[in-house]
């Protein structure tokens, strides 16, 4: 294993190379982001590849350990919730502008569903957040849980103190063994407290993660000056100031201290 590879593995504290993930993360104004979509688009490389809406509810322990660790785990609605997932980002690093950090992902979950009513909200159906942080972790997402954030944890997580509703739009610039992907997003994002749910923040945000077809950290960690390059060109033109904070992270910390 070459000398690079396990430096990051070592400091994201994991042992799969295939869960590592790298991105930029940038802020945009809200007055800038059809001017952005379209230069985006401008480039002869550059294709569409779809439009999606999430809604995504953080869960953390009553003392906010994932929070404090610099870590997000999150239940993931696709297809009009008819399609749950439960997913982790583990605490992660900065260099030169990007953003090196794990991610694990459950199967779609058993027992979570769209209830079918006039309410059309979700439900759980026989399963709890204790049940699924029990039964339906893979051992990988299951171990880099307990090795980051200390033994006993999942029985912790029950809290829900921010959900997120938001549009993502994808590109794909296309580099061979690789790819970049960057995203425009728009979220809203709600705090979940005993007196009820209170609008937070709402923000545009664009993304940039360099992706390969068979998840080749090789061919990924190749083309980082292609995601450095294409994200410069935007930002000498746009108002992007780079952002150090993922979105629980981001919504989290207007009222919640290290």
């Amino acid at each position: 294993m070459e000398d690079w590879l396990k430096d990051i593995l070592r400091r994201l504290r994991i042992d799969d190379a295939s869960f590592i993930e790298i991105e930029s993360k940038r802020r945009v104004v809200p007055e800038e982001v059809d001017p952005l979509r379209k230069r985006i688009l401008k480039d002869p490389r550059v294709r569409f590849k779809k439009s999606e809406n999430f809604f995504d509810q953080f869960l953390d322990t009553p003392r906010r350990v994932l929070f404090r660790r610099g870590a997000s785990l999150r239940l993931r609605y696709k297809r009009d919730g008819t399609r749950v997932y439960l997913q982790y980002k583990g605490p992660g690093f900065h260099h030169c502008g990007i953003l090196y950090r794990s991610e694990f992902s459950t199967k779609a979950l058993r027992g979570v569903m769209r209830e079918e009513s006039h309410h059309d909200v979700i439900r759980f159906d026989g399963a709890t957040v204790r049940d699924i942080m029990r039964h339906e972790l893979p051992d990988d997402m299951k171990a880099a849980m307990k090795r980051h954030l200390g033994p006993g944890i999942l029985d912790q997580v029950f809290l829900a103190p921010i959900v997120c509703a938001y549009h993502k739009e994808k590109f794909v610039l296309d580099h061979g063994a690789a790819f970049l992907e960057p995203s425009i997003d728009k979220v809203f994002a709600f705090h979940i407290s005993r007196s009820g749910i209170h609008p937070l923040s709402a923000f545009f945000e664009y993304e940039d993660e360099v992706k390969s077809d068979k998840n080749s950290l090789k061919a990924k960690y190749a083309h980082l000056d292609d995601l450095l390059s294409f994200d410069a060109e935007l930002a000498r033109r746009f108002n992007m100031p780079r952002e150090p904070l993922d979105k629980y992270h981001r919504c989290a910390s207007f009222f919640l201290s290290d």
